[in-house]
């Protein structure tokens, strides 16, 4: 069965800011976060800690900003619970985890392989903090 789901992944290089943005047919989630080099790494670790069954449920912070989430999986479905500062409020999203985990696999290599089109990537100087400095990119390759 082929996935509907859809990734698109923005980052501000300038201030670290990060967007992943999951969609299906029915649902749109929009992942938002401040100081990416954390957030990055710690979103794709907790992901495949849900897929392997390790965890079953985790709270991510967004750096930088008021709102958290809530994953948590029964290892086949992927529930996020979003903790919204007002007036968003919570909003609640279920994703089959294995092709959320794809999604965000192939948004973020195709993200790569356009900053590496433009020559943003590889980066010429490893700046601290880089929201895809070699640790961020590492992160991502062991995901």
């Amino acid at each position: 069965m082929i996935s509907n789901y859809r990734c698109f992944i923005d980052i501000h290089f300038s201030g670290g800011d990060i967007q992943f943005d999951v969609s299906s047919d029915t649902q749109l989630l929009s992942f938002k976060s401040g100081i990416g080099f954390i957030a990055i790494p710690n979103i794709l670790l907790t992901l495949a800690s849900l897929y392997k069954g390790k965890i079953s449920e985790a709270k991510i912070d967004c750096d930088g900003k008021f709102d958290y989430y809530i994953f948590s999986s029964d290892r086949k479905m992927h529930f996020i619970e979003h903790h919204g500062h007002y007036p968003e409020g919570i909003s609640n999203y279920e994703f089959n985890l294995k092709d959320y985990i794809l999604a965000i696999c192939t948004g973020f290599q195709e993200y790569l392989q356009e900053l590496e089109r433009e020559g943003i990537l590889p980066l010429k100087n490893q700046e601290f903090a880089h929201p895809l400095g070699d640790d961020v990119l590492n992160a991502f390759h062991d995901f």
